[in-house]
């Protein structure tokens, strides 16, 4: 059971990583300049 928890934790720290940057990407395609996309990007830190 031990094991499997393991891998359900990797899959979801995985899965997360992914998402965050699809966000990232779709936030430096819908920008218009590198300025404004940094700081939708910090945005997503806070």
């Amino acid at each position: 059971m031990e094991y499997e928890e393991m891998n359900l934790a990797e899959l979801l720290k995985q899965t997360t990583e992914e998402n965050q940057t699809r966000k990232i990407l779709a936030i430096l395609e819908e920008s218009e300049d590198l300025e404004k996309a940094k700081e939708k990007v910090k945005a997503l830190l806070k």
